[in-house]
């Protein structure tokens, strides 16, 4: 734990929080986990900016005065600088008293250093403004970056907020570019997080240190874990106490604050000494926290290769995340995954089953060549190998990735237990690089098809040539050899055991979310954006007279499979797939079986007539279509 900090500035006086009913107040009612929304509304006024700073030097005065020179004065109340061990001290370097008074700074000093954690949490537990903000201490908030946070959080005090995070040009200590900020990440099952992208503005988990929230929610909460040290892992553990105990996250689309990245540049590099343990930090969220999930992470070595001490787990007592868990009946993990099904569901990550990719000429099987959990590089390589063993979990694979088509799963193929999906053939083997799983990433987009065997991207596909290498050829040539897959050893993985076991024996816990992702599903029907935005609506092809057969899939090779089939609208004498807006193309003149989507070039070969129920091209090769 760190220790006492020693104050070199009186704090303010504490305002009065001004409330809209009991959400700002001490009521002294029971939490509810399930509040009335309308029980959260309050009206902040004051800020307190907590900036853990270890050795920051001059870039802590700069932050300083950027963070003064942007917020107004009324709104700004104090900012906290937590020295965390700095020699010498800030308070006799860059942050003297004048200083001090000029910037409404208060000191607060940790002779040794505990880490960002523990910096952090000294500075929270010390605020006193109705809203805390949390910024790294090489940062510079963008002009109006505070309206959001203002807004946002007096819509809901349990609501934390992230701002989109920018590029800082360090010698003019000014943002570099315009917008396109990060803000959302998602948790992974070894405990770990992945940027992501998505269309609203909720967020999974954070990336780390730039976020705001009320202080009362920091207070009820218990801010960050006392017990763990350095940095790392704290926000898994911060981002699961706002979702699963009544709160939520969000990021603020037009606030923006650039930050220091450490890019190569000797000056950005970190001049603080490091103490603690990620892992050990990480491990203390997700023990705490998953509940019977845990079990999934014997799967991951730096879980499963880890011993107790002292009759102590390796991650210490977890009494006092327990006792928060408890004290506001939080929700268990697998509300979490089904509050972000868009995720969990329909990006791949609670599979439906496990499976081995089996060639049939070799007999041999596609194997993952790296470890479980997060590719060091974000990249990685598959290769042909014997079957083996079940056991050996590098041989299964799953669906992964959104299908653009609908939001659904699915539009990739994930290695089991890994941050990895593939992406083209080289060199004899399959490579691979970090799930995008939004599904935007086309280069991931391999499937499986069922019916003619190809693991399939467009008209690519990957097979083996006559010396059993693993090639990728256009499927036509492809085909002439012979080379086929199929799926074997499928199986059930154990989270999704765990999740459907959760989901059937506590459906109570589930309802209320159920019913507000049913609503929200009614809104868009699973359909691309284009479809609504089309004269004539959207529509799937099928073999001509074959409805409703065989369809036109995302790889627009035919499936039986109906809720694969590839959307799409007519604009014109053209075609277009809905999800990516790129042309039907006739692609061989000479067989109807043979169809892709290819950029729009206004050529007879992507020219179609209506006739009946059919769509036709100039050579009469035709399909049917069905209105969705």
């Amino acid at each position: 734990a760190a220790p006492a900090p020693a104050p070199a500035a009186p704090a303010p006086p504490v305002p009065a929080l001004a409330s809209a009913g009991a959400a700002a107040g001490t009521s002294g009612a029971p939490f509810v986990v399930d509040a009335d929304p309308a029980t959260l509304r309050w009206s902040p006024r004051t800020f307190s900016v907590v900036l853990p700073c270890a050795e920051e030097r001059e870039y802590a005065l700069k932050t300083v005065k950027s963070i003064y020179e942007t917020t107004p004065k009324d709104v700004l109340l104090e900012i906290i600088v937590v020295d965390d061990g700095s020699v010498p001290p800030l308070s006799e370097t860059v942050l003297t008293p004048d200083v001090q008074k000029r910037y409404r700074v208060r000191v607060l000093r940790h002779d040794t250093t505990v880490g960002l954690i523990g910096a952090k949490k000294t500075g929270g537990d010390a605020m006193v403004g109705d809203i805390g903000i949390f910024f790294d201490c090489h940062v510079a908030p963008q002009p109006g970056w505070h309206s959001a946070f203002i807004r946002l959080i007096g819509e809901n005090y349990r609501r934390l907020v992230v701002p989109q995070i920018t590029a800082l040009d360090i010698d003019t200590w000014s943002q570099v570019g315009r917008g396109g900020g990060m803000a959302k990440c998602y948790l992974t099952w070894d405990a770990d997080f992945k940027w992501f992208d998505s269309d609203d503005m909720y967020v999974a988990v954070i990336s780390g240190g730039l976020l705001g929230m009320s202080r009362r929610w920091w207070q009820e909460t218990g801010g960050y874990d006392k017990q763990m040290m350095g940095w790392g892992g704290e926000n898994l553990d911060q981002s699961l106490r706002m979702w699963l105990c009544g709160g939520e996250i969000v990021a603020a689309s037009d606030s923006f604050v650039a930050h220091m990245w450490r890019v190569g540049d000797p000056r950005t590099a970190a001049r603080y000494r490091h103490v603690g343990d990620a892992s050990f930090n990480r491990a203390r969220a997700v023990y705490a926290w998953y509940g019977e999930f845990s079990d999934k992470l014997q799967h991951y070595p730096t879980f499963a290769s880890r011993a107790s001490w002292n009759g102590q787990p390796w991650y210490g007592d977890l009494s006092n995340i327990l006792e928060v868990k408890d004290r506001l009946k939080c929700r268990p993990f697998s509300w979490f995954l089904r509050r972000f099904k868009s995720i969990y569901e329909d990006a791949g990550l609670i599979p439906e089953q496990v499976f081995m990719l089996r060639e049939g000429k070799t007999g041999r099987c596609l194997k993952y060549e790296g470890h479980a959990g997060t590719s060091g590089s974000g990249f990685g390589s598959a290769m042909l190998a014997d079957c083996g063993a079940e056991a050996d979990h590098r041989l299964f694979w799953h669906l992964g990735n959104k299908n653009r088509r609908d939001g659904r799963c699915c539009s990739s193929l994930r290695a089991w237990n890994t941050d990895q999906c593939l992406t083209h053939v080289e060199g004899s083997r399959f490579k691979t690089g970090v799930c995008d799983v939004s599904g935007r990433n086309g280069g991931q987009s391999w499937s499986l098809s069922a019916t003619s065997g190809e693991i399939r991207q467009r008209q690519q596909c990957a097979g083996v040539d006559g010396g059993g290498n693993l090639v990728s050829k256009p499927c036509l040539a492809l085909r002439a050899s012979g080379s086929k897959w199929s799926k074997t050893a499928s199986r059930v993985p154990v989270e999704t055991e765990l999740y459907n076991k959760a989901r059937k024996e506590h459906p109570e816990v589930f309802a209320k979310l159920d019913r507000e992702l049913a609503d929200a599903d009614a809104g868009h029907a699973g359909m691309p954006p284009a479809c609504a935005k089309a004269s004539g609506g959207c529509f799937t092809l099928h073999r001509q007279g074959n409805q409703p057969g065989e369809c036109l899939d995302e790889a627009t090779s035919f499936t039986q499979d109906q809720a694969s089939c590839m959307f799409f609208y007519a604009q014109g004498k053209e075609i277009k797939s809905a999800s990516e807006g790129i042309c039907l193309d006739r692609m061989n003149d000479a067989s109807p079986e043979t169809w892709g989507v290819y950029g729009c070039h206004g050529g007879e070969n992507q020219q179609f007539a209506k006739d009946g129920g059919n769509y036709c091209d100039s050579a009469r090769q035709c399909l049917t279509f069905r209105t969705v």
